[in-house]
């Protein structure tokens, strides 16, 4: 990877940042990465494969390669993986390809709006689509399947120490709030085998489910549910919720808070968030990323850790410890408050 000499020129690859974004959406949308696995090809011959024209590719593998991308011999116009290459297979367990496409397709237009949202406080993606996020995302079947695929990919890249973290012992019940594919909480039933739950999420996200829970094997003890978790909530021993609170505001992430709080099924019920706390965790500059993801395209933000305990305490729930996993996510625990 090239790096910059002067404070000019460091500038420049940033202000720049927007074309290797659109360059990657390119790769990742034709497959590129996917024609490399076995090995180095002409750019010629995988122009042809995906459909792109070869002078165009070979520029774009250019600039790609200087990010590491790839690899790119010039005088025999030999394209192979880099470093950074794997990132973008369709399947892997390093995949990234779903948040290339999801990124650049909804995230990357409502961004050029981002001086209004910085002069009114309205979430960008409101103001370029005329809607919030899910409901704009509800209304395409496909664009929501593959939000939801990024989501998955997005657990791998960061939030994946965190989950080896949490802790159930003890636990008889959980409800997955927001759980998407209900792969986290099938991959933690896995680990506890007495435990039984829910994955708890609209009912067009949450219809990936039960296929993923049947190919865990715990689909006779978790259970599916499509629903609104701001205005019902299944009892629960334990409430599980992956970055969802960050989404959004204080008051409607306080919302779900209290929701939880009603329905839990013991006195002194157990909560469990995965999230970033901006003054914990590694790869604080991910988390700050993170919360710009958040100024754009919803009403939420990270939060530090006194953030995150006022927030709890407001909807019922006593901080109990913050547990750094190794990545930019924490294990937030903390207990209900009768």
């Amino acid at each position: 990877m090239q790096t910059a000499a002067t404070p000019a020129l460091a500038m420049l690859r940033l202000l720049g940042g927007y074309q290797i974004s659109q360059a990657l959406y390119v790769v990742a949308r034709a497959g590129v990465a996917d024609r490399l696995v076995d090995g180095e090809v002409p750019v010629a011959e995988l122009a042809r494969a995906t459909g792109l024209r070869p002078d165009a590719l070979a520029r774009i593998v250019h600039v790609l390669a200087g990010e590491g991308v790839f690899a790119f011999d010039r005088p025999t116009d030999l394209v192979a993986l880099g470093p950074l290459g794997r990132t973008l297979l369709t399947d892997g367990p390093e995949s990234l390809r779903n948040i290339a496409l999801t990124w650049m397709e909804t995230h990357y237009p409502p961004f050029g709006e981002l001086w209004h949202t910085a002069t009114t406080g309205e979430p960008a993606i409101d103001h370029h689509f005329g809607m919030p996020l899910f409901e704009w995302l509800a209304r395409d079947r496909e664009r929501a399947a593959t939000f939801s695929g990024a989501m998955g990919d997005f657990a791998r890249a960061i939030r994946q120490d965190a989950f080896a973290a949490v802790e159930l012992e003890g636990v008889r019940t959980v409800v997955d709030v927001g759980g998407a594919d209900g792969a986290v909480l099938a991959a933690l039933a896995r680990r506890h085998p007495g435990l039984r739950g829910t994955v708890l999420d609209l009912p067009h996200v949450v219809a990936a489910a039960p296929p993923v829970l049947r190919a865990h094997g715990v689909d006779d003890r978790i259970t599916a549910v499509g629903g609104d978790f701001f205005a019902e909530m299944p009892p629960a021993d334990c409430y599980l919720a992956c970055f969802v609170l960050h989404d959004w505001s204080d008051e409607r992430a306080t919302g779900i808070l209290r929701r939880m709080h009603r329905a839990a099924a013991v006195p002194h019920a157990r909560l469990v968030l995965v999230e970033t706390v901006l003054d914990r965790g590694e790869s604080p500059e991910v988390a700050a990323l993170l919360d710009l993801t958040m100024l754009g395209m919803l009403t939420g933000r990270e939060r530090a850790a006194e953030e995150w305990r006022a927030l709890l305490a407001a909807g019922g729930f006593r901080l109990d410890r913050i547990r750094e996993a190794g990545g930019p996510a924490c294990v937030i625990e903390a207990t209900r408050v009768p």
